[in-house]
């Protein structure tokens, strides 16, 4: 309830700041007139997902490179480097394709994602394989109201919801245009996703804390796996946008709620090939202590 009230009082605050005049705000043009390909270059702090960590800091630096019909259809492919001291690999891969598009103050998106995961990746969304959705947004120029649904592939199938509420400050002509966008939102999805992270933590766990074992098979249930409100992020884009390149920075603040509780059972073999079976509580130390993150996420782009 805390964590609601906030919220609603950030709303407040968001609906104060727009009525003051702190830019002269003028109508963007995102219409394309030419079909490109784009070239970007992302850096994240921490792989947050819903307001979730891992127990030590994940950064990523991710080129990415696409195309981008003027129609609206692209697809691009991104590479994402775990840059954490003790990581120093590739993460995952990713494929992407989808469909852009405006209807007088109607903006959407329609769009699809395949991603393979490192086998020693610990982030949150490491069981995800891909999946598809889309983005609704109503402009009522003094506010933009919007909305996503995503079916997600991992172990099983999650579905998840995004509410958001926003207002673009936007200056500078067409091709040197400047644009700011207070957002807050709210993140719900179903939890099958956090069993099958659970589940590599675990069986990491397992052979690194007992030299003896050859081999473990692990099964994580979330008692309670429903659509569930997962975290409240308030974020502050900033972007440019040139003809030719631009960049974006994203300060990021989420606040996440609703613990997520797991079960694991866990059948190991030993050396002697004999097995052990256990069940145990694996909920964990970050999920029973939900805090609080801070994260930034930077990027420069070129297209041609």
């Amino acid at each position: 309830m805390r964590h609601l009230k906030i919220f609603v009082i950030s709303i407040g605050m968001l609906f104060t700041w727009l009525t003051q005049p702190l830019f002269a705000q003028q109508k963007s043009d995102s219409t394309h007139t030419q079909s490109y390909f784009k070239a970007s270059l992302d850096y994240l702090s921490n792989a947050v997902y819903n307001g979730r960590k891992d127990s030590t800091v994940l950064p990523y630096i991710t080129p990415t490179f696409g195309y981008y019909n003027k129609s609206g259809w692209y697809v691009s492919a991104s590479a994402a480097y775990a840059a954490a001291a003790n990581e120093n690999r590739i993460d995952y891969f990713s494929l992407d394709a989808g469909y852009n598009f405006s209807i007088n103050n109607f903006s959407g998106d329609v769009r699809a994602n395949k991603t393979f995961y490192n086998a020693q990746s610990t982030a949150i969304k490491s069981d995800i394989k891909g999946g598809f959705g889309t983005d609704l947004s109503y402009d009522f120029n003094f506010l933009q109201l919007g909305a996503s649904a995503d079916v997600i592939f991992d172990n099983k199938t999650d579905v998840a919801f995004n509410t958001n509420i926003a207002h673009a400050f936007t200056w500078g002509p067409d091709k040197q245009q400047w644009n700011l966008t207070p957002t807050l939102a709210a993140n719900f999805s179903s939890l099958y996703f956090y069993e099958g992270y659970t589940n590599r933590r675990v069986g990491k766990a397992i052979k690194k804390n007992n030299p003896n074992v050859v081999s473990v098979k692990a099964a994580t249930i979330v008692p309670n796996p429903g659509v569930t409100l997962l975290d409240y992020e308030a974020s502050m884009p900033l972007t440019y946008d040139a003809k030719k390149w631009g960049f974006a920075i994203t300060p990021t603040y989420a606040i996440p709620v609703n613990k997520i509780e797991t079960t694991t059972t866990a059948t190991y073999t030993l050396k002697n090939r004999s097995t052990i079976t256990t069940t145990n509580n694996t909920t964990p130390a970050s999920e029973k202590n939900l805090s609080n993150s801070f994260y930034l996420e930077c990027s420069v782009y070129l297209k041609f």
